[in-house]
């Protein structure tokens, strides 16, 4: 019997989860995003003056969210209601991502690449009226703090 328990303890106390807490999944993906908006701001430092130096913006930015969104979305998550919220967080950036952001970029891309200045504005302001306060508060209520500020 006693070798039951102890087998029982041993197994408890070596196969506990892997799983990180809320908090310790909170400072992780606030690296990801630290390191995403580090290389945002340098491509938004470069301020393109040409319709090729607007591709070019359009195309790195699309590149750096696709990959920040990929990146945070391989942090390892809670689990139970913690890992809930960071599935919920990580699905809604993921779709505003694919259907907010990448067709804006992509419009912006294009009114570049056809020199059209009024659609160039329209994609402009499409991007800049991209909303954020739902992403942010689910970054917030799945542990994240500086990737809920954007």
């Amino acid at each position: 019997m006693l070798i039951v328990v102890a087998l029982a303890a041993f197994a408890t106390g070596c196969g506990g989860s892997s799983a990180p807490t809320k908090a310790t999944y909170g400072k992780n993906v606030d690296k990801v995003c630290a390191t995403l908006d580090d290389r945002v701001s340098a491509i938004q430092k470069k301020a393109p003056q040409t319709t090729d130096e607007l591709v070019a913006f359009a195309d790195d930015l699309q590149k750096v969210i696709d990959d920040g969104v990929h990146k945070l979305s391989e942090v390892k998550r809670p689990e139970g209601a913690d890992g809930d919220k960071a599935d919920a967080w990580i699905k809604e950036l993921t779709r505003q991502k694919d259907q907010a952001i990448k067709p804006a970029l992509t419009e912006l891309k294009n009114a570049a690449q056809s020199k059209d200045t009024a659609a160039i504005q329209r994609a402009v302001k499409r991007i800049q009226q991209v909303d954020d306060k739902k992403v942010g508060q689910l970054a917030q209520d799945a542990g994240a703090r500086s990737c809920g500020n954007a």
